[in-house]
């Protein structure tokens, strides 16, 4: 019967131990995904500011373009990455 009582309190902790990993990394998914968004923001928030100054200065509308280019492709590595990390989330969530 002891080991039976001592097998079930080692099984708890088990269980506990991995209940905390899990919040653990839930937590740090929650974390880069943050960071992702922001730096998504940020990018396109950029883009906007450069694309005024730009305008002011007379560029053509290739090298607009050009420089929307530029941004789509970090913007696209980026939500990449953002989705990668959600996925990662909800799989986590599932376990």
């Amino acid at each position: 019967m002891a080991d039976s009582f001592m097998d079930k309190v080692k099984n708890a902790a088990g269980k506990v131990a991995d209940g905390a990993k899990d919040l653990a990394a839930s937590t740090k998914l929650k974390m880069d995904i943050s960071s992702l968004q922001g730096k998504i923001k940020e990018a396109k928030e950029e883009f906007g500011v450069n694309v005024y100054a730009m305008l002011e200065q007379g560029k053509t509308l290739d090298e607009i373009t050009a420089a929307f280019t530029t941004v789509k492709t970090t913007v696209d590595d980026l939500e990449a990455q953002l989705t990668a990390k959600q996925e990662e989330l909800k799989k986590l969530g599932e376990d």
